[in-house]
């Protein structure tokens, strides 16, 4: 079978399943006409916008995991200039005109690659087959969780992240209870965020704040204050948040019902039981906001027993957190 053969059928698969699911869901997507391409799967298209209607440039990219890797980065570049071509001729000199980029997943390169259209293009979308929502797949998740939360009653200690601290995390936010003064929704748990080396990296909890309608990515993890893992972890959450705001405008699309407010940026929440953090994460988001004072992180521990409850670092009183080392 020809690599070009290889390419479009998981991009025919995939991209058509991600397109019906759209147009499925209230996204505003319509009068699609498919164009066939060596490369790509192209559609021009009309979506709504307040009280207009935009084109729409839409681009399938090849698939699999593999599929991507099959074509050199000088190749992925020189894909650049069609694209931009396509979105101009589609767009018709309005700006506000999208341009949404399809396809299974994508790596670390062709996300750079794609962030350079920014620059001309006001409004890239980028949609990954992964993030598509399995509602099935997601209540079946909710399912576990609420098993593995019944099974923590009986024995009420919290004694590890993926099973305890999950399961009384998510039955906290599900039952309408507060973290910071803000309650959400959850949208994802477990949610790819783009390819690691191995496999794809997952965000723990993706939310959404219930009235501001932001988006908020929750990092768990339960260790104690000189475990590498916690040390690390604020590094790991931010790169999810620079996922989530690199990817909002698509996931907007795929999240109708919930109004995402792609204006705010992505907030981070990171939890950590039984233990608070150690002082690297204070004088790290102090830093932060020193340099960015949009960028929104909290800070929260917990207890190791049932009832759950879930107590904000406060970051203002950094002399006694210090003092005492968080815990």
């Amino acid at each position: 079978m020809k690599k070009e053969d290889r390419m479009q059928k998981p991009t025919k698969r995939f991209i058509e399943k991600i397109k019906n699911y759209l147009e499925n869901n209230e996204c505003g997507l319509e009068e699609v006409t498919s164009i066939e391409h060596k490369y790509f799967k192209l559609y021009r298209g009309c979506i709504k916008h307040k009280k207009e209607k935009l084109p729409i440039a839409i681009v399938g990219y090849p698939g699999g995991r593999t599929d991507i890797r099959d074509l050199a980065t000088p190749k992925q570049t020189e894909m650049l200039t069609f694209v931009f071509e396509f979105w101009k001729k589609i767009s018709n000199g309005n700006i506000n005109a999208p341009l949404l980029v399809l396809g299974h997943s994508f790596d670390e390169v062709f996300l750079r690659k794609i962030r350079l259209l920014k620059k001309a293009i006001k409004d890239v979308r980028v949609v990954q087959y992964i993030n598509v929502p399995d509602w099935a797949y997601f209540e079946k998740q909710l399912y576990t969780i609420k098993s593995n939360y019944e099974s923590l009653k009986t024995k009420l200690r919290i004694e590890n992240e993926e099973k305890d601290l999950q399961s009384a995390v998510v039955d906290y936010i599900k039952s309408g209870r507060e973290l910071g003064g803000y309650a959400y929704n959850i949208l994802g748990i477990e949610v790819p965020a783009g390819e690691g080396t191995k496999k794809s990296e997952v965000i723990d909890i993706l939310a959404i704040e219930k009235k501001r309608r932001w988006l908020t990515v929750i990092e768990l993890k339960f260790a104690d204050l000189t475990h590498g893992r916690l040390k690390s972890s604020i590094f790991q959450a931010l790169d999810y948040c620079n996922w989530v705001e690199d990817n909002k405008r698509g996931l907007a699309m795929l999240f109708p019902k919930f109004r995402i407010n792609t204006r705010r940026r992505t907030r981070l929440i990171l939890i950590n039981g039984p233990h608070k953090f150690p002082a690297f994460h204070i004088d790290f988001i102090k830093s932060c906001k020193e340099k960015d004072r949009y960028q929104e992180i909290e800070l929260y521990y917990t207890n190791n027993r049932i009832p759950i409850t879930i107590s904000p670092v406060i970051p203002q009183n950094i002399a006694i957190i210090k003092e005492d080392r968080l815990g």
